[in-house]
């Protein structure tokens, strides 16, 4: 479990060469996944806690420049969802799209919670 390892601000480099970056608030990303297995489930708070924090979506989450940037494609409602229902939980009658107040609850959670705004941040080496 990492629950004692999860920080905002960790930099990725793509490789040695590259001068292109992620800054993974990482602590702001399991923050509001844990959030959305709350609100969207009949999970409870220390319930989500346990499946997030043991999730391999979670515990991989740090490998490497590439696993972080896989991360970013999907929002945290995916992958609150399939951490709480397992993958393709669209065929177990799960809403594969955010709720239609998705954006403006996880605005309101960062804020409320003392959040990063964005859990991926990227720099590319021609700023």
């Amino acid at each position: 479990m990492i629950k004692n390892n999860i920080a905002d601000g960790i930099v990725f480099e793509e490789n040695s060469s590259s001068t292109n970056k992620i800054v993974f608030n990482f602590r702001s990303w399991v923050a509001v996944i844990i959030g959305l297995v709350v609100k969207c489930t009949d999970i409870s708070k220390q319930e989500a806690e346990g499946l997030v924090f043991h999730s391999p979506i979670i515990c991989g989450a740090l490998n490497n420049y590439m696993s972080v940037a896989l991360r970013s494609h999907e929002t945290e409602y995916h992958w609150a969802m399939t951490i709480a229902y397992g993958d393709k939980y669209w065929d177990k009658d799960i809403r594969a799209e955010e709720p239609h107040d998705y954006f403006e609850w996880e605005s309101e959670y960062r804020e409320k919670n003392g959040l990063a705004k964005e859990s991926f941040e990227f720099i590319d080496g021609f700023e």
